[in-house]
């Protein structure tokens, strides 16, 4: 570090004092002030960091159990972004002596890949940005002082592998009488199905629209501190999930109830939605009970009191009486109006009313449900949690999509609204990769070396009379270092 502070001393104080005086002569220029001094500070940080990583590169050549296996090649320049600025370092390459690989052992003992150009809290960063706003701004955002492509920040968020929330499996099990599971989706644009230019168009409609799947399980509504419901523990799940990796979805969610919760202390499930064909499969899979979302259920009333009436008052006369034979439940009442009231109207209108009716036909038990458990079944909240957890970022403005991208941002999404740290899931990519090593006998613990430098005495003596001696926090820092060179011999 003693370079880092003469380096400090020499560059830094000097600009400091300078951007002082500057603020001082023109207080207006506060903002620019503290991007100043940001800047400085930012700059000193990674002169720290890059002097410790040359010494940790000195004493990785100057090992002598690196010797027994590893002789140097060549030394190189390595730039690499990091959320302090771009660090510049020199590195170098050793060769196995036995199987003759190279390898530049500083990037092992730091945890960096052989190519890579960022470490993990700048990945963290590119996700944290991406999965708000655009590629194109976590590009900017990644790195001070440096940019990264947009191309780049899509394959970053492609390559992901995100784990769902079913896999986690608490100490306790919670405990709930009844528990909800509200299910709805998105619509997103696709830039092209299998090629781009394959996208058909008649009367201005494009066949490019792409089903993005939302579930979340949660124990009901709690008021907050802000007078407004809150879900109590809600988990979301998502993505496309087409086809068959529909069942797939629902598997997820099961897993997850069945792991979260003591199945003993639960009585119902109740699942609302609004009657969507891919969410029966959910019903099936959970054993839930059906109660059509209050949204829907409104929608519906309202469309075929405004297509009987020509007047407001008529409207509103007309859906308190849709609304009072549902709560009744008197079905037949209702399609007798609605056989009589469609005789003076158009064709267009027509079908229109014979829709509304018949959505209202398919999902009666769900309605009739909801009418019936008033208390224990407050409201659906799947509008508005398509619009926070998907559309804000997928659909509400114009965007193209390619099918793989879609179904990982909308992954990406769902473990952020989880909750999820960025940062854990880019290690988590690493621990996928890891495989075990067969030659076990390479790796050494701190008092396996000392034990080992201690044969050597005659060889190593002023090692050894370093460590019987009284040392500073830095030089243990070093001895300690040793340890991470030893795993790797």
């Amino acid at each position: 570090m003693n370079n880092s502070i003469q380096y400090f001393l020499e560059n830094g104080i000097p600009k400091l004092e300078k951007t002082k005086k500057d603020f001082f002569t023109n207080p207006m220029c506060f903002d620019e002030y503290i991007e100043n001094v940001k800047k400085i500070v930012l700059d000193f940080g990674c002169h720290i960091i890059t002097e410790a990583l040359e010494e940790c590169n000195m004493l990785l050549e100057e090992s002598m159990k690196r010797v027994i296996h590893w002789h140097v090649k060549d030394r190189s320049q390595k730039n690499i972004m990091s959320p302090v600025g771009l660090l510049c370092f020199t590195r170098t390459r050793f060769k196995n002596k036995e199987t003759k690989e190279t390898a530049y052992l500083l990037d092992r003992v730091i945890g960096l890949g052989a190519h890579a150009r960022m470490i993990d809290g700048v990945k963290a960063a590119i996700l944290e940005e991406a999965v708000q706003t655009s590629y194109e701004k976590a590009g900017r955002e990644a790195c001070p002082g440096e940019c990264v492509s947009r191309e780049t920040v899509m394959r970053h968020v492609r390559g992901m592998e995100i784990p769902v929330k079913s896999q986690e499996e608490p100490d306790r099990k919670r405990k709930a009488r009844e528990l909800y599971v509200e299910a709805d989706e998105d619509h997103a644009a696709l830039q092209f199905h299998k090629k781009k230019g394959d996208i058909k168009r008649f009367k201005g409609h494009a066949d490019n629209n792409q089903v993005v799947k939302l579930v979340y399980v949660h124990e009901g509504y709690t008021d907050s501190a802000m007078k407004r419901k809150e879900l109590k523990n809600a988990v979301y799940f998502g993505g496309l999930y087409r086809g068959k990796d529909n069942g797939k979805l629902w598997n997820e969610v099961k897993t997850y109830i069945g792991k979260q919760y003591a199945a003993e202390e639960m009585e119902k499930i109740y699942f609302q939605s609004d009657g969507g064909a891919w969410m029966k499969k959910g019903l099936e899979t959970l054993g839930a009970e059906f109660v059509l979302d209050g949204f829907h259920i409104q929608k519906y009333i309202r469309r075929m009191a405004r297509l009987a009436g020509d007047t407001e008052e008529k409207r509103e006369e007309n859906r308190k009486k849709i609304q009072g034979w549902i709560e009744k439940g008197s079905r037949k009442e209702l399609e007798g109006w609605a056989v009589q009231i469609k005789t003076g109207m158009k064709e267009k209108d027509q079908k229109k009313l014979e829709e509304s009716l018949k959505y209202i036909k398919n999902n009666w038990q769900g309605i009739r449900r909801r009418v019936k458990n008033k208390e224990s079944i407050n409201g659906s909240s799947t509008e508005s949690h398509i619009s926070h957890v998907l559309s804000s970022r997928l659909s509400s403005r114009p965007k193209g999509w390619c099918r793989e991208g879609l179904d990982k941002m909308a992954q990406l999404r769902v473990y952020w609204k989880n909750g999820g740290s960025l940062l854990e899931l880019v290690k988590y990519q690493k621990e996928e990769k890891i495989t075990e090593k067969t030659e076990e006998k390479k790796y050494f613990s701190a008092t396996e070396m000392v034990t080992w430098e201690k044969k050597h005495r005659k060889t190593n003596g002023k090692y050894i009379e370093a460590l019987r001696a009284s040392i500073s926090s830095q030089i243990s820092a070093k001895v300690f270092f040793n340890a991470s060179i030893a795993g790797l011999c």
